[in-house]
């Protein structure tokens, strides 16, 4: 009987330990891993597309764009019409925790998560655009930065995924970047993005 009560008592003890070790291991205040984050889904999101640059007087948004939508009614169109202004050679969009946050405030902790997925398309398939996530700098600079440059756009919808999995994700206010290059595109660029999450 004190063998058997000495056995109880040791598993006890040890499913405690286990215990306080996963809830010292958990990130406080961060988002569950299984949760997908929504930088743009269907015009909502938890960042906000606030983050103009480069030749702003050249970008036009349609944040509600019903023309061949990925899924749904809606996708986000971007235009940056080369022929309205081109001083600086590129322009570029991000995407901000809270909204027109350059690194000034701490963004949002992603810890966890693995993976961006974003949907996009291009008007005619000829538009190369360069994504980035994270990289905001400021006081409180982002913990990372993963870009993908060069991206050849098609005409038909395609997913993309930039792995994060070993990234720290504890403050991210760059949610997501896009740029395009007067360089490498001409005329008119038009394109479009469908649902982009972290997951």
């Amino acid at each position: 009987m004190k063998k058997v009560f000495v056995c109880v008592l040791a598993l006890l003890m040890l499913v405690s330990y286990g215990h306080a070790q996963v809830l010292k291991n958990t990130p406080r205040g961060s988002l569950k891993p299984i949760q997908k984050v929504a930088v743009y889904d269907e015009g909502k999101g938890t960042f906000a597309p606030s983050g103009w640059m480069g030749d702003v007087g050249a970008i036009k948004v349609d944040a509600n764009c019903t023309v061949k939508p990925k899924s749904g009614k809606q996708c986000m169109k971007w235009t940056y019409d080369i022929s309205k202004d081109s001083k600086n050679g590129w322009a570029g969009v991000y995407w901000q925790y809270p909204a027109n946050n350059w690194g000034a405030k701490k963004g949002l902790d992603l810890t966890g998560h693995k993976k961006l997925t974003f949907w996009a398309r291009g008007e005619t398939g000829k538009e190369v655009i360069n994504i980035t996530a994270g990289g905001i700098k400021g006081e409180v600079p982002d913990s990372f930065i993963k870009e993908l440059k060069g991206v050849k756009l098609s005409s038909e919808w395609k997913q993309y995924t930039i792995d994060l999995s070993n990234k720290d994700m504890s403050n991210v206010a760059g949610g997501f970047c896009w740029t395009a290059d007067s360089k490498v595109n001409k005329g008119t660029v038009i394109f479009y993005f469908g649902g982009v999450f972290y997951e």
